[in-house]
């Protein structure tokens, strides 16, 4: 049988991760020294562990077995591109080691969460620690922990899984055509999240009532009453803030608004 190099598994990898949750970015490595048969994949936000593991178990080669203290095939086969030529084998990886990061944006929405279980209880009072009992929100249970902890485990099991399910929703909903309502009137128009030099990060085509507002103040977003948009405070003149603005379409999404992203071209210097 063909063995498969690791780095060329790694390789082969990343382009299924990346075809799979398009717009993730995802650092896919080849181990060093004793761990060069291991691979470590990393991305920030995005798809859940448990979706990421569906795409990398079928790329190990092997698993280590503890009650034997030995390494054994998975039987698993890959196929992958090698010079420009096709090759099918057994992987020569180990073990994959995936680490899902949170952004700091994430993080926010989720201590924002812990907050209002708590009453209004700012969770940076407790930034050096802080045990807690258990709380229960939106149907996950938050076990007992230090603050910094629960916060991170409501991120994880609330705050990702909802925006990585309205972005997911958005992809969809940009692929159909424009939809109609039950009268078969067109609907709504989508809001607008742009970002230009000379206005900063903006949203427009909000409606009074539509829900927009709470999300977007949730953001740190101003109403500009001369120019009737959202604004994002401090982000004129500056690049734009992505993951920030992938945040803002996530959540707006999720309140079941229709949203576009537009970036401006950069301005040439000389």
């Amino acid at each position: 049988m063909d063995y498969i190099d690791t780095k060329h598994v790694a390789a082969e990898l990343k382009r299924r991760l990346q075809d799979a949750f398009p717009g993730v970015k995802f650092s896919v490595r080849k181990g060093t020294g004793t761990a060069s048969a291991w691979i470590s994949v990393h991305w920030t936000d995005g798809p859940s562990t448990t979706d990421v593991e569906e795409i990398t178990r079928p790329m190990q080669g092997s698993q280590f077995n503890g009650q034997e203290d030995r390494y054994e095939s998975t039987g698993n086969t890959v196929t992958v591109t090698v010079k420009g030529r096709k090759v099918t084998g057994s992987p020569l990886v180990d073990g994959i080691d995936t680490h899902q990061e949170v952004s700091e944006d994430a993080r926010k929405a989720a201590a924002d969460l812990w907050s209002d279980a708590r009453d209004g209880e700012d969770p940076s009072l407790h930034s050096n620690g802080g045990f807690h009992g258990a709380l229960v929100i939106d149907g996950h249970t938050i076990e007992a922990n230090y603050t910094r902890t629960q916060v991170l485990r409501i991120a994880l099991l609330v705050i990702l899984p909802q925006r990585w399910a309205a972005a997911t929703e958005q992809a969809a909903q940009t692929a159909r055509p424009a939809s109609t309502s039950e009268e078969g009137e067109e609907a709504a128009e989508p809001l607008t999240l742009t970002h230009t030099d000379e206005d900063g990060t903006t949203v427009t085509g909000t409606r009074l009532g539509d829900g927009a507002a709470d999300v977007l103040t949730r953001h740190d977003f101003k109403w500009h009453r001369k120019n009737q948009y959202w604004y994002a405070p401090g982000s004129r003149n500056k690049e734009a803030d992505t993951e920030f603005m992938a945040a803002v379409a996530a959540d707006l999404t999720a309140a079941k608004l229709r949203v576009t992203t537009a970036l401006s071209e950069p301005t040439p210097t000389a």
